[in-house]
């Protein structure tokens, strides 16, 4: 044991975002996958897909108010609470460093905080964090629009419109593809045709039909 603490590799300091923890009691790292089916004729069940879920992570630590520093922060465990509690308000991406395995997009889904006579001047909590996946791609017809085949191209280019001639030559007020960058998956908006736009359409319409 005396040749492991002297040779062995040293397990990281706990952290959550910027709170550096003075002691972590308990670590439990959760990685699970879902298994979908789907019955047949015969009465079995098959199966044709496993996905993976998002890795959770629940952590019980500890922040005192006397660290092993120099010069210790005044009121340090109270600072971290309201920390925590911001993170968790305003739902941040936060890395989170565990002693283990370093986890760079996490999540905070429940904080729990108890007090009670032992617990002094220090704040001992337990938290549990869920692993973000973020997409940044979306899906678009080819560039040939004569082809069935489709293709993901990056959020970035498709917001830019550069290169992708469905929208690179639409009209400035014409129903496009409004994706945009730090939007969720999926979630697009669209820009609604001027008047002006209308009442050509309309006026158009009209002349072909007579």
């Amino acid at each position: 044991m005396v040749l492991s603490l002297l040779y062995g590799k040293k397990y990281q300091k706990g952290q959550i975002d910027t709170i550096e923890l003075d002691v972590t009691m308990r670590e439990n790292h959760n990685y699970s996958s879902r298994v979908t089916n789907y019955p047949i004729e015969d009465g079995s069940t098959l199966s044709d897909h496993i996905i993976n879920e998002p890795t959770t992570l629940n952590l019980e630590g500890i922040v005192t108010d006397s660290p092993l520093a120099i010069f210790p922060t005044f009121n340090r465990s109270v600072k971290a609470f309201n920390q925590l509690v911001d993170l968790h308000r305003k739902r941040v991406v936060i890395k989170v460093v565990s002693g283990i395995k370093v986890y760079e997009k996490m999540v905070i889904t429940s904080l729990d905080v108890p007090r009670e006579v032992l617990t002094g001047q220090s704040l001992r909590f337990n938290i549990q964090l869920q692993e973000v996946i973020l997409d940044s791609t979306v899906l678009l017809q080819d560039r040939d629009i004569f082809d069935d085949r489709k293709e993901v191209i990056n959020r970035e280019e498709v917001s830019s419109g550069e290169n992708i001639e469905l929208i690179q030559n639409d009209p400035q007020n014409s129903l496009k593809d409004q994706a945009t960058t730090g939007k969720d998956a999926g979630i697009q908006g669209t820009q609604l045709p001027s008047n002006s736009t209308l009442i050509n359409f309309l006026q158009s319409f009209q002349t072909l039909r007579n």
